[in-house]
């Protein structure tokens, strides 16, 4: 519980970052990125996470979050934007080989649960049109003043938007991101 109050205090609410002034528009470009969603099909909530096909980091925060998002009473999508800040090459090659795929939601489990391994297949060329949503949803990063990946932008149980920066423990993924009550 002290970690969960840790990461609670640490967490930022979405109006301190970057310069926008209304929210409205800022969860309009967090919907138009380009994302690959996976949990809920039709979900009450949605939650956002800026990942980087070359962090490690990303894996990890992805392996906690596959046991709720799998989880029988999870009504939240987690929609993964695919950015390119870490490592030119890799992020952008297995970047585009995820967006490209037929099921990207597949294509990044792929490549995150064999993330030590090497990941998925990269592209040899990624097209045109993918490097472009890539480089946009690199630019949405950046413009809201996060610095690093992974970057969760979720609503909190009171209704607030907020950003956590980094690893998510479990613990604190099912009370205040998933908001999946313990039985």
């Amino acid at each position: 519980m002290r970690m969960l109050t840790l990461l609670v205090t640490m967490l930022l609410p979405l109006s301190a970052v970057g310069e926008q002034a209304d929210m409205d528009s800022l969860l309009a470009r967090l919907e138009s990125s380009r994302w690959v969603a996976e949990g809920a099909e039709d979900p009450q909530r949605v939650a956002y996470v800026f990942t980087d096909m070359a962090c490690p980091y990303c894996a990890v925060l992805w392996e906690n979050m596959q046991p709720l998002v799998n989880h029988p009473d999870n009504t939240l999508q987690v929609r993964h934007i695919i950015v390119g800040m870490i490592h030119p090459k890799r992020s952008f090659t297995q970047g585009g080989a995820i967006l490209a795929a037929a099921d990207p939601a597949a294509a990044l489990a792929e490549h995150e649960g064999h993330f030590d391994d090497g990941g998925i297949r990269p592209l040899e060329r990624v097209p045109d049109a993918i490097r472009s949503q890539i480089h946009n949803n690199t630019a949405l990063m950046i413009g809201l003043g996060l610095q690093g990946t992974p970057a969760l932008v979720f609503e909190d149980t009171q209704g607030r938007w907020r950003v956590a920066p980094g690893v998510v423990g479990e613990e604190a993924l099912r009370a205040e991101v998933f908001q999946i009550s313990e039985q």
